[in-house]
């Protein structure tokens, strides 16, 4: 299965997935394990260390070595072999995520490839996570937690660091120029032209590298800042809209309610009534 770098992300921010353990093994040239099956509680990453290796998955073959990271989920039948001349030694790296997530995250219970390219902090995480998770103690499981959130994030960003191109830069300044200026009332065609690029070329671009498109990014920023407005201050309902860019705050109380399922002045009162709801 081929999984997008935008996917990944949405999928870690969403899920509350949790480390629940890790080991490291060594098998030596010409190894071979058949008619296994994934561990059934949860899904796991395969982090290869050193040498070469071939995983099946349920029929789909992956060529695993350092710099490529495999995701399998709960129960899947699993054979490998260990390819070339040098010992294969990688670590499995298993997580959880609750039962009543799994139906809405497709990919918990799939397999698929991660490029992350060679990076000594994934390897340094990993002997951090080791370390910790043999240490006794509730202390050192909290620490082994911490540790696996940052070499998830550490993996993402190594991931997404193979797709820049020499559009990257353009697409960070362009993201950074409509959290500057998203109260003003801006347009995508005005920011496309202003990096010099055609709209649906400069829409495809900001929604790979961002997972969103442009439109709903500088909605998002509008949406967030207004509400940050709504709770702290005592601006009028246009006040409010035209802070953040928009003109004509009929148009403004709408988007509000498409985005939030409330409109600004419901949203202000539930605000008032308990401010740490929302």
């Amino acid at each position: 299965m081929k999984v997008s770098i935008n996917q990944l992300v949405d999928y870690y921010a969403k899920t509350s997935l949790s480390f629940f353990n890790i080991f490291t093994a060594v098998l030596p040239p010409g190894s071979k394990q058949e008619n296994w099956k994934t561990n059934k509680a949860g899904g796991g990453f395969v982090f290869p260390l050193a040498g070469r290796s071939r995983y099946i998955l349920n029929g789909c073959s992956y060529i695993l070595e350092p710099g490529v990271v495999l995701h399998g989920g709960p129960d899947i039948a699993l054979s490998k072999e260990v390819l070339g001349d040098k010992y294969w030694k990688y670590a499995l790296i298993h997580y959880q995520i609750p039962q009543n997530e799994v139906s809405d995250f497709s990919l918990f219970n799939e397999h698929f490839l991660i490029f992350t390219g060679n990076n000594t902090r994934i390897t340094d995480f990993i002997g951090q996570i080791c370390q910790s998770y043999a240490t006794p103690g509730s202390m050192a499981a909290f620490k082994s937690k911490v540790l696996f959130m940052n070499l998830m994030e550490e993996m993402i960003i190594s991931a997404k660091r193979q797709l820049c191109d020499g559009s990257t830069d353009v697409m960070v300044q362009a993201v950074e120029y409509i959290r500057q200026n998203y109260a003003d009332p801006i347009s995508i065609s005005k920011i496309s032209s202003q990096f010099g690029l055609e709209r649906r070329r400069f829409a495809y671009l900001f929604e790979r590298h961002t997972g969103m498109s442009p439109s709903n990014y500088l909605t998002e920023c509008r949406i967030r800042r207004s509400k940050e407005l709504l709770r702290t201050c005592g601006c009028s309902i246009s006040q409010v809209a035209e802070c953040v860019g928009y003109t004509d705050s009929f148009y403004f109380s709408r988007i509000f309610k498409r985005q939030t399922g409330l409109s600004p002045s419901e949203f202000r009162k539930k605000v008032g009534e308990n401010p740490w709801n929302i």
